[in-house]
């Protein structure tokens, strides 16, 4: 296949074509897919009416994607009609010019199920074994429960939040980046994140590197913005920005939250669960919110268990 680094061109022509209605896993959305590609060393190609990806990264993390089927009306009448099973036979053909075993990552149990059905019956000489890695897992939530933040399930939640408005009382808001004009404000808060970060924690020249990543990623987003079709927002103490968070589409119920930073002090005074209530409240269009995998970072681990997913979705990579 003919593999490149998707542009901005590329984006544009791929935002509005993805089939997404069944779509529900972080790696899906159009903005991560654009975003990570440096992080993940991750090629596109598009072939037969589908937008194939190769990552390469840990075991968990090499191989292809699932096949993304693009909208019919988008594509020239000879693409409209290939199957999975066409598109898997391109990725063997592929893998096997590039001299590399068949496999696969961060399917989701669904996907994994179609992929197995299609080689049973059509390629039966593929034999593939699947495994999961729980650092993969994405976090989905019920919106409208982290918005109410209702019952003894989110009895703490609901405390952290009432705390931080005691203490700023009539000197917090929520912005909307839908709303207003706060990109600037929102690169505020991820510089001033990255800096407290440096400061405090000790971490290797790796973790470095991609936290500086990330936030070019950021920045990345923000410029295009429009064409991305971001949603997000800044809270806002005393009259300054102390926390951020960004998100895009997935389908037409997903949202994606890539991005939540909160500077210590606000932190410290319960701004994280400020901000996830805030924005959970403004994104009423949507019945999920996919606030994407832990990375088996223990901390982080805690903090999405503590909002209770409605589902963690697996990852399946086969080995």
């Amino acid at each position: 296949m003919n593999w490149s680094i998707l542009t901005l061109k590329d984006f544009h022509c791929l935002k509005d074509c993805l089939l997404s209605s069944d779509l529900e896993g972080s790696d899906t959305s159009m903005v991560n897919i654009f975003l990570l590609q440096k992080k993940y060393d991750t090629k596109t190609a598009i072939e037969k009416g589908f937008l194939f990806r190769y990552y390469t990264g840990a075991e968990n993390r090499t191989g292809y994607g699932f096949p993304l089927k693009l909208c019919d009306s988008k594509m020239p009448e000879p693409d409209r009609k290939h199957t999975l099973s066409e598109a898997l036979s391109l990725i063997i053909q592929d893998s096997e010019a590039m001299g590399r075993k068949v496999k696969f990552c961060l399917l989701s149990e669904s996907q994994k199920n179609q992929i197995d059905s299609v080689l049973k019956s059509d390629f039966p000489q593929i034999k593939i074994d699947w495994q999961t890695n729980r650092d993969d897992c994405d976090y989905i939530y019920l919106r409208q429960n982290l918005a109410s933040l209702q019952g003894k399930t989110y009895h703490k939640k609901k405390n952290h939040v009432s705390r931080f408005q005691r203490i700023y009382e009539g000197n917090w808001e929520f912005r909307s980046l839908n709303l207003c004009a706060i990109s600037e404000d929102m690169i505020f808060v991820a510089e001033k994140w990255l800096e407290e970060r440096f400061a405090t924690v000790e971490m290797s020249e790796e973790d470095k590197r991609i936290l500086k990543l990330e936030h070019e990623m950021i920045k990345t987003a923000l410029i295009n913005k429009e064409d991305f079709a971001l949603d997000g927002g800044v809270l806002y103490t005393n009259g300054k920005p102390v926390a951020m968070t960004l998100a895009s589409r997935i389908s037409e119920k997903m949202l994606d939250v890539h991005f939540e930073k909160c500077l210590s002090e606000a932190a410290a005074n319960g701004a994280y669960a400020a901000i996830n209530w805030c924005f959970a409240s403004s994104a009423d269009s949507y019945e999920f919110l996919n606030r994407e995998e832990d990375m088996g970072v223990e901390g982080l681990r805690k903090a999405k268990l503590s909002y209770h997913p409605d589902n963690l979705l697996e990852k399946f990579y086969s080995v």
